[in-house]
């Protein structure tokens, strides 16, 4: 809803297009002149303000430049008679919203011109909030997110860190369960120790290299001597393990089953060994229901379980997330561009399958394409744009 001011001497027009205005939900006001403009604008302010250019005592040009001065956060829209629009062409360069030529329908008037100010504005209070959020919140924290499972999570991360419990993340790509990961070792007592990722499918091309019955045991030392080793005292990370082949799950077991290599503490509460952290886009029942995955295998690495949302379930968390990446992607020295109500729509209206990467890489693209300026629904990846029913293209 927008407060709207509307200056014109001709008391039929002002009260017509005031009028569709207040019948489209938004509170009005009407000044017949400039100076009644700027006495009603000294006792409160306005979202908008449509003035006529030429009216008796204060024209409609010399209220548009106090108003530039006095009210800078008024949206300023300029009424004209067809033949005078060179007088207010320098009106729009000067940071006037639009002008319209009387005459005009005011219902049309309403829905092309007052609307998209109403939608701009209520995309910009709640980039502003986001913002807002990125100063306020509790530091530290390293996840964008204020919805009731983002908070869940994080309450559940800052349970886990200090235990020396393995921990199993699943989720779909995408939805950073390699930052809980590394949120989890940065409130561990691990913290200053080696955080290592390893992807599983290294592991599983590994497998293929050499007769595993004839080399399981130089195999098992060898996991133990280059990954475990790296990780000593700090948390390893095992990347997908829903790819890992049963040949390499039971070296996997026997070196997790090692004294050497096991999470603990020595007497003064030093961290020993390795922690390990395994990330799967599959749940455990999915994993073992597909009878390829062992099951002492998963109790081991199993202990405590944390589930990643996808995109979709993180009620309001998209402003904050765009709001993140628009700074993220911006180069250095500059300002973060703003956010077109088109393009929101866009963003707002898509399924994103590929979660909050892909939400990444479509705000690092529209940064790109706009160079800096405001970016619009033609700066977002073709993917969104031509996207049916919540479906890339």
């Amino acid at each position: 809803m927008l407060d709207v001011l509307v200056v014109d001497d001709d008391e039929i027009v002002r009260g017509c297009i005031a009028e569709a205005i207040s019948g489209a939900g938004h509170r009005v006001a009407e000044a017949s002149d400039g100076e009644k403009a700027l006495a009603l604008l000294a006792t409160r302010a306005f979202d908008l303000a449509i003035c006529d250019v030429h009216m008796p005592r204060l024209d409609g040009l010399t209220l548009f430049h106090r108003l530039r001065n006095d009210s800078p956060g008024t949206a300023v829209v300029i009424m004209t008679s067809f033949g005078k629009i060179p007088d207010v062409v320098g009106t729009l360069r000067d940071g006037a919203v639009d002008y319209v030529t009387k005459p005009f329908d005011a219902d049309e008037f309403v829905l092309n011109v007052v609307q998209p100010i109403d939608e701009r504005r209520a995309l910009k209070q709640k980039f502003e909030a986001a913002r807002s959020w990125f100063v306020s919140r509790e530091a530290g924290t390293g996840l964008v997110g204020a919805s009731l499972v983002m908070r869940q999570i994080a309450d559940r991360i800052a349970v886990l860190g200090p235990s020396d419990a393995s921990v199993l993340i699943v989720g779909n790509p995408g939805t950073g369960k390699k930052l809980a990961a590394r949120l989890i070792h940065a409130q561990s007592p691990r913290r200053d120790r080696p955080f290592v990722v390893v992807p599983c499918a290294s592991l599983q091309d590994l497998m293929l290299e050499a007769e595993l019955r004839e080399l399981s045991e130089l195999r098992a030392r060898n996991y133990r001597d280059e990954w475990f080793r790296t990780a000593s005292g700090g948390t390893l990370v095992l990347d997908g393990i829903e790819v890992l082949p049963a040949s390499a799950q039971s070296i996997l077991m026997r070196v997790l089953d090692d004294p050497m290599t096991r999470a603990r503490r020595d007497r003064e509460w030093h961290p020993l060994g390795v922690r390990v952290i395994s990330l799967s886009h599959e749940s455990p029942s999915a994993l073992l229901a597909g009878g390829t995955f062992s099951e002492a295998l998963l109790f081991r690495l199993n202990a405590a379980e944390l589930r990643m949302p996808p995109l979709g379930e993180r009620d309001g968390d998209l402003y904050l997330l765009v709001s993140h990446f628009l700074r993220q992607f911006t180069p250095p020295g500059r300002s973060s561009p703003s956010l077109a109500p088109d393009a929101w729509k866009t963003l707002s209206g898509y399924a994103f399958p590929g979660n909050v990467r892909e939400l990444a890489w479509a705000i690092e693209h529209a940064v790109a394409a706009s160079n800096g300026g405001e970016i619009e629904r033609r700066h977002l990846p073709d993917g969104l744009v031509g996207a049916e029913g919540g479906q890339a293209a």
